[in-house]
């Protein structure tokens, strides 16, 4: 049986990449690897992980149903590393229909119980 690869695109398998993220394997070490996971768990609609990976300030209420959207790819555009804050913008495609529809968002990482957590999308680059 083959590994399908990875929803993030980092060219590996799911297993060996975000797929020990989302098992809970292993916590991502950056905020790129965090952004890189959270794009899988939406691809595969892994509500747990995204709960997990939220700073508790600014995390939604989700449901599965919020899941549904058929993401298609991402791209990291830029990433701000720090050591107890960083920010990533990616644009992210998916599908609405036929149609190929993107996402472009700048997002806020924060250290929180010395794990990287999604803080919130910003208007502008820090």
């Amino acid at each position: 049986m083959t590994v399908p690869p990875c929803p993030c695109g980092s060219g590996k398998n799911l297993r060996a990449c975000c797929g020990l993220y989302l098992s809970g394997k292993a916590y991502p070490n950056t905020a790129v690897s965090l952004l890189r996971s959270r794009y899988t768990a939406y691809a595969t609609g892994n509500l747990t992980y995204l709960h997990k990976t939220w700073h508790p300030d600014s995390r939604p209420n989700l449901h599965p149903e919020d899941l549904t959207t058929q993401w298609t790819h991402l791209r990291i555009i830029r990433v701000k590393p720090g050591l107890k804050r960083s920010a990533a913008e990616f644009k992210a495609l998916y599908l609405d229909g036929n149609q190929v529809c993107e996402v472009h968002e700048i997002s806020l990482f924060k250290l929180y119980r010395k794990r990287w957590v999604y803080l919130q999308a910003c208007a502008d680059w820090p």
